[in-house]
């Protein structure tokens, strides 16, 4: 089904943000959930320069401290992570200039800049979660849903919502005729 949500989420999205559509009858509610498995994004994703766990030690030349609290500190070993990056062909803004190290460099400070602020709380990762009513009753409250998305990627959220409304309205469509059959 083609864009069934007409509005989108704001550019900034955050958690309970909720767009609204009607299909056949059905009113959908796509709203934003914060994604609780608590996992670190360079734990959850490839793509990342190397995070040590959390350590008391003193900064190793080549490293960066990415995280602190109380005493302890998380490293990010940026002198490894420009490797990686050269081998790997990563890049970041502005997009095929510079040398394969200048890239490299630039790709390896964009993945730092966005792991210290998914630290301090800038984004989070999020589920796009569909519910359907008809008539003001709530047929399934999780009729569909995605999860593991960065918060801030608006577009991509509603996006989201849009492929999965389909499958929202299946459900709800299945319940309602399970509880129709039930009354007969």
């Amino acid at each position: 089904m083609a864009n069934v949500f007409q509005s989108a989420f704001n550019k900034h999205a955050y958690v309970g943000d909720t767009i609204t559509a009607t299909v056949d009858g059905f009113e959908l509610v796509a709203r934003i959930e914060y994604d609780g498995d608590a996992t670190t994004p360079w734990d959850r994703e490839d793509g990342h320069g190397p995070v040590t766990d959390w350590t008391s030690r003193s900064k190793k030349p080549g490293e960066r401290v990415l995280l602190s609290d109380h005493g302890s500190q998380r490293y990010y070993d940026f002198a490894e992570a420009v490797e990686i990056a050269k081998r790997d062909g990563w890049d970041a803004h502005p997009y095929g200039t510079g040398t394969t190290k200048q890239r490299a460099a630039r790709a390896v400070n964009a993945d730092f800049d966005r792991l210290r602020a998914w630290y301090n709380n800038e984004w989070c990762y999020v589920g796009v979660v569909i519910s359907v009513s008809r008539n003001g009753v709530v047929l399934d409250n999780y009729a569909a849903s995605l999860w593991g998305i960065e918060s801030d990627c608006s577009d991509y959220l509603t996006e989201v919502a849009n492929e999965i409304a389909d499958e929202a309205l299946d459900v709800a469509k299945s319940t309602l005729a399970d509880l129709c059959d039930h009354e007969a």
